[in-house]
């Protein structure tokens, strides 16, 4: 009975609070006066308003009204400041904000209108930028992104059947500038396109050009064959030679043994061991001669990105006799470079992204076809600049063309 009678109560007492809904934490009901000493700086894409605010203690916050694209936004800007920001405008018009100064109270004051006129935004003075190239399967897209705001450069293709745009690639980035590859197109003259968007989905005209994309294909990795027994590599010395020392640094055992690194799988690992001297030698049979085009790599991830025994700095040489000292020529060169610039062991979500994606690298035009290659790995990330280290990829692919 006591808990029948104790039920009724709460439930009258709950639907009691129920009645009473969010009220105002301030009492104070008075309206404020609005904002004076109006000045409006124009910035890429929307403005920045500053003002006096009134003398109101009970003051909360400013919040501005606005319209792009007819669509009704707002922004605020706490009692602590005198200004307040207006972003996402997608073109260089005038524009009427009103400004309202909001009480604690929730009291609103009367409209202040001001125009502003946003300068070229972002989305824009991105798409002017853009500079395309022919490349090996498709061409290169160059861009500037001065204001390092957040936009998406998409790739589209003309169909010719639906006659109608396709999107074949997307390139996200708020870097300040850079070049992005559209890969995988056939080697005919075809209608490309690109397109600039940002996150207030205000698009740019679409870029429209002709090009055919030099041929190449992926060379097949069933073919690939580790030589390190069979050329011997000197572990220090510039070009491999024949009759020295190869390195022995490879875990021959089931996880980690040199067929993962072009097997297919970017979850599979090869390894070499550790504190053993730099650079190491890892040479490799392509199983057909061909005018190699671009690589890519996989770095070891699950928390070992961008460290331990990556690769941070490395060469690529080439022949088609390893016995011959003089036949080996340098093919690339490169320094890894981390998107963000954090210190080792501190990586940005664009980090992840960017090894969990896998790197690409491309040959200069010009260099000569080769069947054998010998990655020199000069030093990982975990041992950069030091005589000693290890050395650990999830997969390699290359690209060329095979028979040349």
């Amino acid at each position: 009975m006591k808990t029948a009678f104790y039920a009724a109560l709460f439930i009258l007492a709950f639907a009691g609070c129920r009645k009473e809904g969010n009220k105002p934490i301030d009492k104070d009901m008075s309206v404020p006066k609005p904002v004076t000493d109006i000045s409006v700086t124009n910035i890429s894409g929307g403005a920045q308003i500053s003002y006096a605010l009134p003398d109101n203690k009970n003051l909360l916050y400013v919040k501005a009204e606005y319209s792009v694209r007819g669509e009704k936004r707002e922004a605020k800007a706490s009692f602590l400041s005198n200004s307040i920001t207006l972003e996402g405008f997608g073109d260089t018009s005038e524009q009427e904000v009103q400004l309202y100064t909001v009480s604690r109270a929730e009291q609103i004051s009367a409209p202040v209108t001001v125009k502003i006129k946003p300068l070229t935004p972002p989305v824009l003075k991105v798409r002017n930028s853009l500079e395309t190239q022919t490349s090996f399967g498709g061409f290169s897209v160059a861009f500037q992104n001065e204001d390092k705001a957040n936009i998406v450069i998409v790739a589209l293709k003309w169909d010719e059947v639906l006659k109608e745009w396709r999107q074949i690639d997307a390139n996200y980035t708020a870097m300040p500038n850079g070049v992005f590859k559209i890969r995988g197109q056939d080697s005919l003259l075809q209608q490309f396109g690109l397109v600039v968007r940002d996150r207030w989905n205000n698009l740019s005209d679409t870029m429209s050009f002709q090009l055919k994309p030099i041929y190449e294909a992926q060379l097949d990795k069933t073919k690939f064959v580790d030589i390190r027994k069979k050329y011997k590599v000197p572990q220090r010395d510039p070009l491999p030679k024949s009759g020295a020392a190869m390195i022995e640094a490879v875990d021959y055992n089931s996880t980690y043994v040199l067929k993962n690194l072009f097997d297919g799988n970017t979850g599979s690992m090869f390894h070499t061991k550790q504190n053993v001297d730099q650079p190491i030698w890892i040479p490799i049979d392509l199983g057909v001669k061909a005018n190699i085009s671009r690589y890519k790599i996989w770095q070891r991830n699950g928390g070992f990105a961008w460290g331990h025994g990556n690769p941070h700095e490395w060469e690529i040489w080439g022949t088609n006799n390893p016995s011959d000292i003089n036949s080996w020529v340098l093919l690339d060169r490169q320094v890894m470079i981390k998107p963000s610039g954090l210190p080792n062991g501190s990586n940005s979500n664009e980090d992840i992204e960017v090894a969990n994606s896998g790197q690409e690298y491309e040959f200069k035009e010009g260099l000569p076809s080769v069947r054998y290659i010998a990655w020199k790995n000069i030093d990982c990330w975990d041992a950069i600049g030091g005589s000693t280290g290890f050395f650990h990829l999830f997969e390699l692919t290359i690209w060329g063309q095979p028979g040349k």
